[in-house]
């Protein structure tokens, strides 16, 4: 088979089953994974595919991202969890940054600590925590993104340059062994400016978004500090990348593994 009918019938194997791994399409094609890896790179270059760790997914998962209304009702109670558990580590007089999402915006309806300041690009959480009187909100300025709610863009970075918070409770769209990821550029360059601002990172991420992987990369895992999810992980690569890091992972219900 040359190399063009190989590449054309990866693309077409990812069409109809959304992700494969390099040994799979080794073992389907005959060919080498270092044969395959090359392929890989080649169609991610034109745009056809999104590599992760050891396979690849489907271009249209990698850059598909629902609206704010869609996620809110998505796992809605595992959102909840997290959220209870994220809030409950949250310190009385701690500056917490609270990145916009669906998942955040429940550990804004749990803070329960005293005399905390909450930084934030979420016009939600905003308007979710005007009645709490323990708590001084902090609204980062910038560009509105409809789909997701979120205030991003140059003027939120420079806003978000001149601060120094204790904690940022970070959403994502995936996270897998390469890192932290997100369907939009833009919003993608402003989680990163909110690391940068904080003494910790954790990623706060329901069972769906873990061993995912969306189009544009936030971050390394190295650069966060702990994951909160609501299930177990079971993705070996995941746990390991984690583990090396020195990653925290903590369950919704309060186990760590």
């Amino acid at each position: 088979m040359f190399a063009d009918e190989r590449k054309a019938h990866i693309v077409a194997y990812l069409n109809q089953h959304k992700r494969v791994t390099v040994a799979d399409l080794a073992q389907i094609f005959s060919s080498s994974e270092s044969t395959i890896r090359r392929d890989l790179q080649e169609l991610e270059e034109l745009g056809q595919l999104k590599r992760t760790h050891g396979g690849a997914i489907a271009a249209e998962i990698a850059g598909f991202e629902p609206t704010y209304q869609e996620k809110n009702v998505q796992n809605s109670g595992a959102k909840e969890r997290i959220g209870q558990l994220a809030a409950g580590m949250v310190k009385d007089g701690e500056i917490v940054l609270l990145d916009a999402g669906t998942t955040t915006i429940q550990i804004a309806k749990h803070i329960s600590a005293r005399n905390v300041t909450v930084v934030t690009n979420s016009v939600a959480i905003a308007a979710e925590l005007q009645s709490n009187p323990t708590v001084h909100v902090v609204m980062l300025g910038g560009e509105l993104r409809q789909t997701t709610g979120a205030l991003v863009g140059p003027f939120t970075e420079q806003m978000l340059s001149q601060l120094h918070v204790d904690v940022l409770f970070l959403g994502a769209n995936g996270i897998h062994p390469g890192g932290v990821t997100t369907p939009n550029a833009v919003e993608a360059a402003t989680k990163r400016a909110m690391v940068t601002s904080a003494k910790r990172t954790i990623v706060v991420a329901d069972a769906t978004k873990v061993s995912q992987v969306s189009f544009v990369q936030v971050c390394p895992l190295n650069r966060i500090d702990g994951l909160i999810t609501d299930e177990q992980i079971d993705d070996s690569p995941l746990v390991q990348a984690l583990v090396d890091f020195g990653v925290r992972v903590t369950a919704a219900d309060d186990r760590d593994f």
